[in-house]
């Protein structure tokens, strides 16, 4: 099952965690269960940080570099899972969980900030933050039972309408004519 990560790539993302969570559940499993493709910007200040990491990346585990913005949805469809492990301070509202569901692809997230939010039953899974353990732990679900994941890609469809540009502009007005 293809995996990736879709951030700036920098340790408070999670993505190491990532990493030796598919790698974890790889060798418990005693064969390749998951892939994980790595995509995003390098943070200039972790570069070292991200080479030694990518030394030790076993085949099926990989850096993508970046994707231009108008094709992430395109490459997300790939996807089985994208994997938001983050922990990241100044996380936001991330755009990439809505890339993710406009492609149909599940998300299991890190319960850091607006994530619980955004990640429901419908669409995803969350696990504590900074807990690889948890993560692995799904991932060893999902690979001993699939479907844990593969009913929610129609429903990610239908939560990816909810942000479309014409609904929040509706919001918007209503709201307007409303005050």
């Amino acid at each position: 099952m293809k995996l990736c990560t879709f951030s700036r790539v920098m340790r408070e993302k999670g993505i190491e965690d990532a990493v030796n969570a598919v790698v974890s559940v790889n060798t418990a499993l005693g064969f390749q269960a998951f892939s994980l493709d790595i995509y995003g910007q390098v943070d200039g200040a972790q570069t070292e940080w991200f080479d030694s990491l990518q030394k030790v990346f076993p085949p099926y585990i990989r850096y993508g570099g970046l994707v231009p913005f108008d094709k992430s949805v395109d490459v997300l469809k790939e996807y089985f899972a994208l994997l938001f492990p983050t922990y990241y301070e100044g996380e936001g509202f991330a755009g990439t969980l809505i890339d993710a569901y406009s492609a149909g692809v599940p998300v299991i997230a890190s319960d850091w900030k607006y994530n619980a939010e955004l990640v429901n039953e419908n669409v995803g899974l969350v696990y504590s933050t900074r807990d690889q353990l948890a993560l692995a732990g799904i991932l060893k679900a999902t690979a001993e039972d699939p479907t844990l994941l593969l009913c929610k890609k129609r429903l990610c469809l239908i939560e990816a309408d909810k942000y479309k540009i014409d609904k929040a502009v509706q919001i918007l007005i209503e709201q307007i004519e409303g005050d």
